[in-house]
């Protein structure tokens, strides 16, 4: 266990390990820079823990069972029941999957992996908290440094999350049961896909300037 403030230094210092952050990194790697890499959550950022990934891979399960219901011209007669839960279950196999990779990747082309929350504590320092009681900071000076922190879904006042009635996309996308309406605000890409993974009416699809 860590108590306390450590330092140590870095050529090239990346905070978020998004799409955009870990190919930085293991690009810096590749170049024979000392490269650390800090991620306060998991590894691949929203793409691939709470975006395009689980939904895309949401779209391929419903997918096969829209087809297995429609294919009676083929002679093929099937009402396919679906298990939420266990899709879900599914789902999160396939991002631990490569969420790993994307570790073992970074590592692979000498990556620092450091976890916690960095904040800059001078022109060229920052100082990482560690999650968890009594796991402390440390403290990394680095040369240059590259800011991809990417996304995360904005609350509309008035429509606060609360995980039951108004759902984050991350709420969504661990869903053990379909709702039997809803409705969904924003038409980006992980919207689009969720209103196709859960069936919803165009008509039910809004689009916000939020």
């Amino acid at each position: 266990m860590v108590v306390g403030d450590i330092a140590t230094g870095t050529d090239v210092l990346i905070i978020g390990a998004g799409p955009g952050g870990y190919v930085a990194a293991i690009r810096a790697g590749q170049l024979d820079l000392d490269a650390t890499l800090v991620e306060k959550e998991a590894y691949g950022g929203t793409c691939l823990n709470h975006g395009c990934i689980p939904s895309k891979a949401l779209i391929t399960a419903t997918g096969i069972a829209h087809e297995a219901a429609s294919a009676e011209e083929m002679g093929i007669h099937a009402d396919p029941a679906i298990d939420m839960g266990g899709m879900v279950e599914w789902k999160d196999g396939v991002v631990d999957q490569l969420t790993g990779g994307v570790e073992k990747l970074c590592k692979a082309n000498g990556v620092n992996l450091v976890e916690g929350r960095a904040e800059f504590a001078g022109e060229n320092k920052v100082r990482v908290a560690h999650g968890g009681e009594g796991q402390g900071s440390e403290s990394i000076e680095f040369e240059q440094a590259i800011i991809a922190t990417g996304s995360k879904p904005v609350e509309i006042p008035g429509f606060e999350f609360d995980g039951e009635n108004v759902l984050s996309s991350r709420h969504a996308l661990a869903l053990d049961s379909v709702p039997d309406s809803m409705v969904i605000v924003g038409a980006g890409y992980i919207g689009m896909e969720l209103a196709g993974v859960m069936g919803v009416p165009a008509a039910a699809l809004a689009v916000t300037s939020h």
